[in-house]
């Protein structure tokens, strides 16, 4: 007997379940005929085409067989134990726990998704279909299309004097996915160093995929060159522009000694992660490091993650011409990770000037956010010290009123204000300087929730 009770489940859905049980307890035994479509609709008071849809599922996965001009038989099914069986729960995808109580998220993720290009980039998809173009169902080779790497190339020597052929650039699903290549330029044995505070994500990277790594410490002009490794085969990861999580940008000077480390010896590379140096609010951003080595030492990294949205996961590097000799030949056999589809709208993107207009916007619309929070952040008066607030999408507070990092993180969200406290970046111990010291990203934030957020934490921290 079948009965059709529950609103929550298609009705085909609810047929197909109860014959799949009968005939796996042996209730309906193999053999035996079902009615037939008509008559088991009529039974059921169901159209023909719902009992269709339960039989079609039956037939597909082997418990019944359709017999020409006879009719639907089920099928000999080995038995199982089904004694004791256990009712399926529905999967949980993910727990909820806690976010329901985040009123405010001061994230260092986030980008503002409301000024998204959406018109814009669902035209320029489009168009990658109305033109016929056999090439968009195929792959393209592991560094990419080459048009998005021109373009790339331009828009970086017009940017950041980056000075590079396009052969010279590699398009990757992420930063994660070009750290994966560099390591297999490089081979393991390489010593990575880092900055410490850290970029704990590529930190990470580096080390499941089984480098050797040393962190080293900034100070306020960034990475201490004196404190870098001696020896050779060595690799120092830095993001001079806008250094995460600190916000410290490299002056000319340092950059100068920095390269001179590695002139030092055969083996040693600066991979350069340009984070964030597309916003830069108090004046002109300083050329990449990239653009005054002369030797071929810098491994140049960029991402269109922060300037467009996280789920365009485009990123590039602009390897030296020693290493795209050794690239070509480790990686030839490959195929690009990023999709056909995304690399030709990102390159239309480009080359139609909808990237540099985009940019200019958000540069203006981020401007603005961190206005509201320096000037709310001012209220609080000489109860912080605030760093990093001259570019990017985030600054560092320290709190001086004698509260813990751990304190103004509960109390923050006790109040529905999500901080980030710093010290989860560092590998060694926190120095006294960067105690009671949280991130504040504002690039999802409205005004409005930045200026309610600060206002939440002066009455959380008590100041």
């Amino acid at each position: 007997m079948i009965t059709l009770n529950d609103r929550s489940k298609p009705m085909y859905f609810q047929i197909y379940m109860q014959l799949k049980e009968q005939i796996q307890s042996g209730k309906i035994k193999a053999g035996e005929k079902l009615l037939s479509k008509r008559k088991m609709a009529e039974s059921l008071d169901v159209s023909v085409n719902t009992v269709e849809g339960a039989y079609s599922q039956l037939l597909s996965e082997g418990f019944i067989e359709s017999v020409p001009k006879s009719g639907y038989y089920v099928c000999q099914i080995d038995k199982l134990n089904f004694v004791g069986k256990r009712k399926l729960s529905e999967p949980q995808i993910g727990s909820n726990k806690g976010k329901d109580s985040v009123k405010i998220n001061f994230s260092t993720d986030g980008v503002d998704s409301v000024n998204f290009p959406y018109n814009t980039w669902r035209r320029l998809m489009k168009n990658c279909f109305n033109e016929y173009n056999p090439s968009i169902l195929k792959s393209f080779p592991p560094e990419g299309s080459l048009e998005l790497r021109k373009a790339v190339a331009s828009h970086i020597y017009r940017s950041r004097g980056v000075n590079c052929r396009a052969e010279q650039v590699i398009i990757g699903a992420g930063v994660d996915n070009l750290i994966s290549m560099i390591s297999g330029l490089l081979g393991t044995d390489f010593l990575i160093a880092m900055e410490e505070p850290v970029y704990y994500e590529a930190y990470s990277y580096f080390k499941v995929l089984g480098h050797k790594m040393c962190s080293v410490p900034v100070d306020d002009s960034g990475i201490k060159t004196d404190c870098l490794p001696k020896e050779d085969n060595t690799a120092v990861y830095v993001t001079p522009s806008h250094q995460f999580p600190l916000g410290i940008t490299m002056p000319a000077g340092r950059r100068v000694r920095l390269l001179n480390w590695a002139y030092e010896k055969e083996n040693r590379y600066i991979i350069e992660d340009d984070y964030d140096s597309e916003f830069r609010y108090n004046s002109r951003p300083i050329p990449s490091v990239q653009s005054i080595d002369g030797r071929g030492k810098v491994i140049y990294l960029g991402t269109f993650s922060k300037t467009i949205a996280p789920s365009v996961r485009i990123s590039y590097m602009v390897l030296p011409e020693r290493l795209l000799e050794f690239y070509d030949e480790k990686y030839t056999k490959f195929s690009s990770a990023v999709s056909v589809l995304d690399q030709n709208i990102l390159t239309a993107f480009i080359n139609e000037g909808h990237y540099e207009r985009h940019l200019n916007r958000m540069r203006k619309l981020y401007g603005e956010k961190r206005a509201v929070l320096m000037e709310e952040l001012k209220r609080l008066g000489e109860n912080i010290t605030i760093n990093g607030e001259n570019a990017g999408h985030h600054v560092a507070v320290k709190l001086l009123n004698g509260l813990s990092e751990e304190k103004m993180t509960e109390y923050a969200a006790k109040r529905g204000v999500k901080v980030y406290p710093l010290s989860k970046y560092f590998i060694k111990s926190v120095p006294e300087k960067y105690k009671s010291t949280v991130l504040l990203g504002y690039a999802e934030l409205s005004s409005e929730e930045i200026s309610q957020g600060i206002k939440e934490l002066k009455e959380a921290w008590r100041i």
